[in-house]
């Protein structure tokens, strides 16, 4: 039998690798593992969340990227990193406290764009904490461009939306094509178009607001020239995206709306892109004066800083700094999981008298239904005055995690023809919304959130008034009310309903008196 060949593990190219890392970086890189180890495990369903948005969310697929540019940047940085000692910074301890700070909060008003943006913070602070102001420096633009690792854009769909449907009705007329504008909706002789929430534009404006933001520092040395490549990213997109819509609906003038719908489709989406980003850098080619492999800090710059010098005076051992991270991070989740925990007892729920109307019965599911796919206790029915006026009364009850303001919670049912319009007049602590379904049928929407007495119109301020309940561990429900009415006179309608029912908050109270 031929010996056999016993290979080394220390001759393995690994081990090879990991012997020539510094001891004092493999002992601040071992400490950093086990911190982004905790800090994953608390912020697990975040990351789980993110990943299942950047997989399957065409406006988040870009994404996908950001992880090997970060890679691909500190690999860059590898010289200046080798000639620098790390050392802890204890005052990155406050950068940590204020990560865990941003994603309970995030978590308690279900938040999800801050609660994501507090995990991805955990890991920037964690490294700065653990590996100093000096390391911090080289590694300053990595770390900030993981800011592009959170999904965001959503919150800017609604603005994006009206903008694309009023550069389409310039455009339309422009070009002598009759059509009338309502709303996100644009009437046509070729048919009723509508600026939907994915032809809005987000996939494309945050793509090259993440690619801008990477092609400035990597290319471009003057601040005036790099502020001039992201207002580009900004509204060459736009722009370019109100143009590819007004193309659909002329097309639709000649050939009609179902085939012009089909050559959208086959126009949008990362073709389209891959033609904005390339007319983008055409425009920006000529102002690119950096070596993209140039190194950002040397570490010959760093010795000679003086706010560096100023920062390292304040050292830690990272073993001292470690076990106070992992510990502040076992204590807020243990405070998290308790404060998500508790949940108020479920309602029970009945029509609340309003003087002056009489309650006649359900609406029918085609007019107008909420999902209320969260709610604990759902109530809707139908009140009829003297005057003949009909108003739908919508309540939900929310206990647990569950929140009003969030997911397909409100007065736009999900998965129906109704459509949100445009913001309508209603009283203070209500918000007003004018829907559609079928391009005919129109009713105007007052919704409020209400918990602990008091009624919110704003989704943002409502989830803010009730995080003190969850971080005191004291389980309130939180309700939806919204009050609906078809047009036309659905205002004064809605106005007498709300003013004999004493307003949102009185309606709860008295759904649940006997």
């Amino acid at each position: 039998m031929p010996p056999e060949l016993i290979r080394n593990p220390r001759h393995s190219p690994i081990a090879a690798a990991l012997s020539r890392v510094p001891a004092a970086w493999a002992k601040a890189l071992g400490w950093l593992a086990l911190v982004w180890a905790a800090a994953l495990l608390l912020t697990g369903g975040q990351w789980i969340a993110m990943a299942h948005q950047w997989l399957t969310v065409s406006a988040y697929q870009h994404i996908l990227f950001v992880p090997p540019i970060i890679g691909w940047l500190v690999w860059n940085r590898r010289a200046a990193l080798t000639q620098i000692e790390p050392r802890g910074w204890w005052p990155g301890l406050v950068l940590m406290l204020g990560a865990l700070a941003v994603w309970l909060v995030g978590s308690l008003i279900s938040l999800n764009i801050v609660a994501q943006a507090g995990a991805v913070m955990l890991l920037q602070a964690a490294t700065l904490t653990l590996l100093g102001p000096r390391a911090g420096a080289v590694l300053l633009f990595p770390l900030a461009f993981a800011v592009f690792l959170v999904p965001f854009g959503e919150e800017i769909v609604p603005p994006l939306q009206m903008l694309t449907a009023e550069i389409v009705i310039a455009l339309t007329h422009l070009s002598g094509i009759e059509a009338h504008i309502d709303g996100v909706f644009i009437d046509t002789p070729a048919g009723l178009f509508e600026v939907a929430a994915a032809c809005a534009g987000v996939q494309f404006v945050v793509a090259m607001v993440t690619l801008g933001v990477l092609a400035a520092k990597i290319g471009m040395e003057r601040w005036p020239r790099r502020i001039a490549l992201m207002a580009l990213c900004v509204v060459v997109p736009i722009l370019a995206n109100g143009v590819r819509a007004w193309g659909t609906i002329a097309i639709a003038q000649v050939i009609g709306a179902e085939r012009a719908g089909g050559v959208d489709h086959i126009i949008y989406g990362w073709v389209f892109f891959a033609v904005v980003v390339a007319l983008v850098l055409a425009l920006a080619w000529r102002w690119f004066d950096r070596d993209p492999d140039a190194e950002a800090l040397s570490a010959a710059r760093l010795a000679d800083h003086p706010l560096v010098a100023k920062l390292e005076h304040h050292s830690l051992s990272a073993t001292t700094l470690a076990p106070l991270l992992i510990s502040a991070i076992v204590l807020v989740g243990l405070w998290s999981a308790l404060a998500t925990s508790s949940a108020a007892n479920v309602p029970v729920l009945r029509a609340p008298p309003v003087s002056g109307w009489t309650q006649v019965a359900d609406p029918a599911t085609p007019e107008w239904r909420p999902a209320g796919k969260a709610a604990s206790a759902i109530l809707l029915t139908r009140y009829r005055d003297q005057e003949g006026r009909f108003v739908d009364l919508y309540l939900a009850a929310y206990t647990g995690d569950a929140d009003p303001t969030v997911g397909e919670e409100g007065a736009v049912p999900p998965e129906t023809p109704w459509r949100h319009v445009e913001a309508a007049p209603a009283p203070d602590a209500m918000r007003g919304d004018r829907l559609m379904a079928y391009g005919r049928d129109r009713r105007v929407a007052w919704t409020a959130f209400v918990t602990n007495g008091t009624s919110q119109a704003n989704p943002l301020l409502f989830r803010i008034s009730t995080l003190g309940d969850r971080l005191r561990l004291r389980p309130e429900p939180r309700w939806i009310v919204i009050v609906s009415a078809p047009e036309p006179g659905a205002a004064p309608a809605l106005q007498a309903f709300v003013s004999a029912a004493g307003g949102p908050a009185a309606l709860v109270q008295r759904s649940q008196t006997r």
